[in-house]
């Protein structure tokens, strides 16, 4: 995957999640489905070999409380299927997790990008050079 490829799909969940304020769009990591969070992080995954590493291993904080446990557990029934989808799941969600300070650094770029083009002031933008009055919000 290319960054050019995670940044369009950062940029369709901005178009497809954010919600306009009345001045600008505002997306929050809540606000998105677990199910596009997921493939989110395989995206972010599949453009940074090393994050998928740190992700995947004793770097996230999830590893000794909830990942490697889970493994455990499969690898001593792999022949259960509650077992695989309960591994499955555990590890689907923590690697999410580890994932979700990148995904919003993500998403705060790409929100100022949208309200760009969409001809929205940023409002942080306004308020710390004072030129909100010279460059408002388009009704």
């Amino acid at each position: 995957m290319s960054i050019k490829q995670l940044k369009n799909y950062v940029r369709d969940c901005v178009s497809n999640y954010a919600k306009f304020d009345g001045e600008q769009y505002s997306l929050s990591l809540s606000d998105i489905p677990d199910f596009v969070q997921h493939e989110f992080a395989a995206h972010i995954m599949g453009e940074d070999e090393a994050y998928a590493s740190e992700a995947t291993s004793p770097d996230n904080k999830l590893w000794d409380s909830k990942m490697f446990p889970a493994l455990q557990s499969y690898l001593k029934n792999s022949t259960d299927k509650d077992e695989a989808f309960e591994f499955n799941r555990i590890w689907r969600d923590c690697v999410t997790s580890y994932c979700h300070s990148r995904m919003e650094e993500l998403i705060e770029d790409a929100l100022q990008d949208y309200n760009q083009d969409e001809g929205y002031t940023v409002k942080d933008w306004n308020n710390y050079y004072g030129v909100s009055h010279l460059f408002g919000a388009r009704p």
